[in-house]
């Protein structure tokens, strides 16, 4: 089996879980009904992952081949924060798509099993991140002059901590305009008639 057909089964298994968690609830849905949904057999199942709640951990897998597959007409547009802002809400569609229940799950078994996918530093597009928004500071796209790197790391615990709220509160709220409103404060929004955030 090719790399790329392994990752479109794995991405196909997970969309039909998480479709059956949605319906169901997480706890209430058998690793059988997710093959039968997905047409694939147990030993395939446990081909591509060892447990149910396995699958959590590969649950960002869609945004990540959306981005690579459309990174060059991201980067085409004209302001750096909104190329960064644009790849930082594909994962946040992702997590409204989930509900705050099984965003819940991803949380926790995050934390239950240290697996450091939300850490600042360990996510995919640290490096893209970090590069957008220092040229978003050097073109006063962002009035913030705190480091790149630094004002990167805020965001990414920014979004963390709306996500827990969201979860916390049943999915209470608008989780991406929560999120926007929240980063518009910590990047200091221009307020002098110019074009920047």
């Amino acid at each position: 089996m090719m790399r790329s057909d392994v990752k479109t089964t794995k991405m196909r298994v997970v969309d039909c879980a998480v479709k059956l968690f949605k319906e169901k609830g997480y706890s209430n849905v058998s690793v059988s009904e997710i093959c039968k949904l997905s047409g694939i057999t147990r030993s395939a199942f446990y081909y591509h992952f060892k447990s149910k709640e396995e699958i959590l951990d590969d649950y960002f897998l869609m945004p990540d081949v959306l981005v690579s597959e459309n990174l060059s007409s991201i980067l085409a547009t004209a302001n750096y924060f909104d190329q960064f802002y644009t790849i930082f809400e594909i994962y946040m569609k992702r997590s409204v798509e989930a509900g705050p229940e099984i965003l819940g799950q991803i949380l926790k078994r995050n934390i239950d099993k240290d697996l450091h996918t939300l850490s600042p530093r360990d996510v995919a597009m640290w490096d893209v991140y970090v590069t957008l928004i220092q040229k978003a500071q050097a073109h006063g796209e962002i009035k913030n002059p705190t480091p790149a790197e630094q004002l990167v790391e805020a965001m990414i615990y920014l979004v963390d901590g709306v996500a827990l709220i969201w979860c916390n509160k049943k999915g209470g709220f608008d989780y991406i305009a929560e999120y926007r409103r929240m980063l518009e404060a910590l990047v200091i929004p221009a307020n002098d008639g110019t074009d920047g955030i």
